[in-house]
């Protein structure tokens, strides 16, 4: 925590006290309103809020956690309200989602839904006001001086040329810049975008010294920083928070995160971004949603399996291998939905086949049957995939998996999709499903997925593939 101020650190735990001080009263204020509607629409009892302790111990719990992650407190936040609202929505439309699961998890009673529908309608407008306080505070701080970090730049070429204007571009930041360290004697007290250059890498320990600096920003081109080992050295020694801008990854899509690991600090270069707890929450929601669909649709299984059976030859299920998390196997399932022998057939179609590359696909392919056409056309065929994702191979939301025999014809860059779990409906889904001819445009739909993945996106893309899947658009 060296280097932020303490303003900053103040100004961060109260906002996480009126969260959870607003949190209660929602929680107070729900009951209360049930009640006074009760005198007017009878609910069936009375309720105690006492009786509900538990439920509203684990919702502050998870809001602070689901606060906490989106770096709603943290000194260096974003500053702009959209933030702020985005915020309190996820906070909210998650948390609830994970109240929901853990109170199942952990049997605890769950209050009734008017609770639930009140407490949100009620905690979502003043969770926004504490967050707009806070909003306009840090601002009039910031412009009072009050809500700063000082600077100190070692480098003054163009890496430092190019943060300088990232600076000037966000002077919400709160950033007030002291001047420069360059390894240029002759640029010593010259100015340099409005401030001084101090001095050299022998003059550091002076500069740090005589200033206040709450952080130094290392702007020098990766060749450099082995020279830069001393001053870091120094910076640590004195307790000087340090930033290193690094270009080593420009251009790259990946992420970039710094952990201690066997002991040993470590850069991990990764293009999935998903963390523990996110990885935690999607689980739960593939979990519930499958589970939830597979027990609701057994008789609409039973009616699909008994049509299949009794109008075509074969097997009810088609099973095949198919390629999904870092390229394992993993059996997948569907409703049969062409005759028996077609993967036979399938040489004689060749020259009809619509996609370009890889995936085969023909325009009023002759081996689906006539159920099969419908199932198709609404994706009820899709149906038996539920059992892959409650066992964890696939996910609700995710990039189709291809089959073993097209892994091997996959370019380099198309196995990335491969990088996380597959899914039953994605990007392509609600983008045109039978308009996608092109086998690249298919996959930079799933890289667009994986590189801008959020759970807001998982849930964005689940609710628009339910009118897709209903009305039968774009269906092969």
């Amino acid at each position: 925590m060296a280097g932020i101020p303490l303003q900053s650190r103040w100004i961060g735990l109260l906002s996480l006290v009126l969260d959870v001080f607003l949190t209660i009263v929602s929680f107070f204020v729900s009951f209360g309103l049930r009640a006074q509607i009760r005198t007017v629409y009878l609910f069936s009892i009375a309720l105690d809020v006492r009786d509900y302790f538990n439920s509203f111990l684990v919702i502050v719990i998870i809001w602070v956690l689901f606060f906490d992650v989106q770096k709603a407190y943290s000194p260096q936040r974003n500053l702009s309200l959209l933030f702020d609202l985005k915020c309190v929505l996820q906070t909210v439309f998650f948390g609830m989602v994970a109240f929901f699961a853990l109170s199942y998890l952990l049997r605890i009673e769950l209050p009734p839904r008017s609770i639930s529908i009140l407490f949100v309608a009620v905690n979502v407008p003043l969770l926004l006001a504490g967050k707009i306080f806070f909003h306009y505070l840090r601002r009039y701080l910031r412009a009072s001086g009050k809500y700063t970090r000082t600077v100190l730049v070692v480098g003054a070429g163009e890496k430092a040329a190019r943060y300088m204007e990232s600076l000037r571009k966000h002077s919400d930041w709160g950033l007030d810049l002291i001047g420069f360290v360059d390894s240029d004697p002759e640029r010593a007290r010259e100015d340099y975008y409005g401030a001084p250059v101090l001095g050299g890498q022998k003059d550091l320990p002076n500069i740090l010294h005589r200033h206040a600096i709450d952080e130094v920003v290392f702007a020098v081109p990766m060749r450099e920083l082995e020279e830069c080992v001393d001053m870091l050295a120094l910076c640590e020694q004195e307790g000087v928070r340090t930033l290193i801008i690094s270009d080593f990854f420009s251009g790259l899509i990946a992420r970039v995160e710094s952990e201690i690991i066997y002991g040993i600090p470590v850069l991990i270069y990764s293009t999935t971004p998903l963390k523990v707890w996110q990885q935690i929450i999607k689980r739960i929601f593939d979990i519930l949603i499958s589970g939830t669909m597979l027990i609701f649709l057994l008789p609409l299984f039973i009616f699909i399996a008994a049509a299949i059976k009794l109008t075509s030859k074969g097997p009810v299920i088609y099973r095949s291998k198919r390629v999904g998390l870092n390229k394992k196997t993993f059996n997948f399932y569907k409703f049969r939905t062409m005759v028996a022998g077609a993967e036979q057939l399938k040489e004689r179609l060749m020259d009809q086949n619509v996609m370009q590359k890889i995936v085969f696909k023909v325009k009023d392919d002759p081996r689906i049957t006539s159920v099969g056409k419908f199932l198709r056309k609404f994706s009820l065929d899709e149906l038996p995939q539920l059992w892959s994702v409650f066992r964890g191979d696939m996910a609700v939301v995710g990039p189709r998996p291809p089959l073993v025999s097209e892994l091997d014809k996959f370019e380099s860059w198309h196995r990335r999709k491969l990088s996380v779990k597959p899914g039953l409906t994605c990007l392509w889904q609600i983008s045109g499903r039978s308009e996608i001819t092109d086998f690249d445009e298919w996959v930079r739909l799933d890289l667009e997925y994986i590189d801008t993945w959020s759970l807001w996106l998982d849930f964005k893309i689940f609710f628009k593939t339910i009118p897709v899947v209903v009305f039968g658009k774009g269906a092969e």
